[in-house]
Order: C-alpha cells, then structure tokens, then sequence
C-alpha cells in the first residue's frame, strides 16, 4: 500500500496528504495511519483517527491499545481494553499485556494472564515473549518456571523469540543451567539468543564458557551486535585479569560503531581496574555520545575519589549537581510466596513498612550491642558484618 510505504520511508507529511484525500477511507487504511502515525511520534494524531472513524474494528481498537501503551498512557489503553468485551481476540490480550509491562505493572500483566487462561483465551509466541519479559523485570523465577510449564505444552519453546525471552528470564532470575537448556531448545537461535546466553555467561563469571559460545556463534555465521560485544568484554575482562588495552583494542576493531553500551562496559572495567587515564579516553568518548550520560560522571567520581584525585573528583560532582539528570535510586528486592517485594532507600511504601523498620531498628542496636562486645573483649570491628552466634569469653 502506498500510504504504508511512504510511513516507512518517512515521507509522513506525503502519507497525510493522500489519506486526506482519499473520497472513500475504510478500516484497513484508517489503521495504517494509526499506526503510522505512532511509529512517527504523532501519537495525539493516531488519537485522532481513532476517535474520527465512524466504524471501529477490532483490530482498530487493538492498535490504539498498543498505542497509548507505547504512549505512556496506560489508563486510556485500559478504558478502551474494557471497551472490547464480547470481541477481544488474542491480540487485544497481547497488546494490553505488553502495555502493563511497559508501564512497570508486571504484576499486573501476570494476573492479566491468569484472566487469559481462565477465559480460554489462546496464547500466542507474543504473549509468553512478552510476559518471561516481565518475570526477568521482577526476578521472579518461580513465576517464570509456572510459565514455562505452560508453554512446554506448545511448540513455542523451540520458536527464537519465546525461547530467547526465556533464557534470558532464567539468566537473570538466576538459573543458569536452565538458560543452557532453554537455547539448546531454540531451533535456529538468532544474534539475540545467543547474546542472551553469552552475556549470561559473563554475569555468572564463566568467561571460557562464553567465548567459546562466541566463537560457536561466529562458526554458525551469525553476525554479533553491540550487544553481543558488549557480553564478550565482560567475559575478556573478567578472565583476563584486567587487561584493559587489549580490550580496549578490541572495542577499536569492533565491525560496527560502538555505542555507549559498549563503551559503559568498558568504562566500568576501567573502574574495576582503577585505570584513570582510559577511563578518561572511554567516559571523552560517551558524552560525545550522549552528554547527559549520568553514569559516566558517576564512575570517573568514583575512579578519581579511589586514587585519591578529590580535586577532580569535585569537579564531577560539581557538574553532577549542576545537572538536570538524576541518579535513579538503587533497590533491591526479594520473593517471598510467589510475590515479589522491591525496597528503596528510605522508602515507606510497602504496606508492612512500619514492621520492617522496627525490625531493622532491632538489628541496628544487636550488631551495635555485640560489636561493643567484640571491641573490648577482642579488638575487633565487626560492623557491617553477618553476625551469627558470639559466645563471649568469662
């Protein structure tokens, strides 16, 4: 179709022109402006047509869902959801599905599912992609394994997308050996799911492991990609004790440009390492990239505040504060029966948090109590320390 063409050749004003134009407009074509609109920015216009249409299709509505997900404005994508009853298909689940788990409502987008399931309504590859997706966002493994247990009953596992997005749920849900398991499964396994792999590899610290696998993907002709180079100097690092030019070298011969992924890793194998000076030529190198790159200013603080450079070391943090860019805060989270529980400093939002810090507060004063105890007694600080049982001495 020509509108659909112009849209992918970026020609959006031409696109709006003709469909302007058109005396007779029907469903088919309405929806290619939708979606043409949304994939150029244009989301209040896809609105627009949406609202303009005197006959909504379903698969009208299907691809406004999406678009207000990708939007951002999950509560409209919700109300038009609700909207569909008696005409859902698996696509419409899909699509609000994925909505939840790009506003961060994983939990959600699990108890969505669950809904799915009881309705009878058939899963498709885009539904599980999407929801092992929103396990390896939580951390929940077990909530992965029940999903997996229910796509073993298809023939999804052996497709690249589902079973990409379920090595990686198990590389970073923490299950290493499954991962293995999920890509030996994987019929013809793309960049993507060997990258998965290799780069769950680094994490773990098997760094043969890894570089062999890359050289096993590179044996089968499939091209890397930053990604994928980024889980090779990860491993390279890690097994090589720290050296950094010959990594840095390889950065320089990478066949493709490297982006400020790539570059991160590298940079923050110069923080490991304490390599001031090519931290310098990395972090030069990212902020011509991307000048609001927190993260570069954060770690050549940190390399500077390590080698005792505080001059330099303020004059980050002096450009840090000066910024508009914030530092996200870290968190941390455990799962505890089937539901996970995410903590963030100074954060009172979870609904037992008053216990929790009392908890805390108790702990706070036995490690104090006992490392009074371990002071006097022995000599020694053991705040911060995993205390199990001090037996003192008569």
């Amino acid at each position: 179709m020509l509108i659909e063409g112009l849209f992918v050749m970026g020609e959006v004003n031409e696109a709006e022109m003709i469909f302007n134009g058109l005396v007779e407009r029907n469903p088919v074509t309405e929806n290619v402006m939708i979606k043409g609109y949304a994939g150029s920015g244009r989301a209040d216009d896809s609105e627009r047509v949406f609202l303009q249409k005197t006959q909504r299709t379903i698969g009208s509505s299907n691809a406004m869902i999406s678009v207000y997900s990708r939007n951002g404005e999950i509560g409209k994508a919700l109300e038009l959801f609700e909207q569909t009853k008696g005409e859902r298909n698996p696509v419409t689940w899909n699509s609000i599905i994925s909505g939840h788990i790009q506003s961060a409502q994983r939990e959600e987008a699990l108890k969505l599912y669950m809904s799915m399931r009881r309705l009878s309504v058939g899963q498709t590859r885009s539904t599980f992609s999407a929801l092992f997706h929103a396990c390896s966002c939580l951390g929940s493994l077990q909530q992965g394994q029940l999903l997996h247990a229910h796509v073993a009953k298809m023939t999804f596992v052996s497709n690249a997308f589902v079973g990409t997005a379920l090595l990686d749920m198990y590389c970073k849900c923490g299950s290493i050996t499954d991962a293995q398991k999920s890509f030996m499964e994987i019929y013809s396994p793309n960049v993507a799911g060997w990258t998965a792999l290799i780069l769950g590899y680094a994490h773990y610290g098997l760094c043969s492991e890894a570089l062999l696998l890359f050289e096993h993907m590179l044996d089968q002709r499939v091209d890397p990609n930053a990604a994928t180079f980024v889980g090779v100097l990860s491993a390279y690092l890690l097994g090589q004790s720290g050296h950094l030019q010959e990594a840095e070298d390889l950065v320089k011969e990478m066949p493709i440009e490297a982006d400020k992924v790539v570059l991160g890793a590298l940079l923050n194998a110069g923080w490991f390492w304490m390599e001031m000076e090519m931290g310098e030529r990395v972090a030069r190198k990212i902020l011509n990239l991307d000048p609001k790159n927190i993260s570069a200013y954060v770690i050549m603080s940190n390399i500077y505040a390590g080698l005792g450079r505080w001059l330099e070391k303020m004059t980050m943090r002096k450009i840090l504060r000066g910024s508009e860019v914030k530092k996200d805060p870290g968190c941390s989270w455990i799962e505890l029966n089937n539901r996970v529980h995410v903590f963030s400093v100074e954060d009172r939002t979870h609904p037992c948090c008053d216990l929790i810090y009392s908890t805390l507060e108790h702990l706070t004063a036995n490690v104090n109590l006992q490392n009074s105890i371990c002071l006097k007694y022995f000599g020694v600080n053991i705040v911060g320390s995993v205390i199990g049982i001090l037996i003192p001495v008569s």
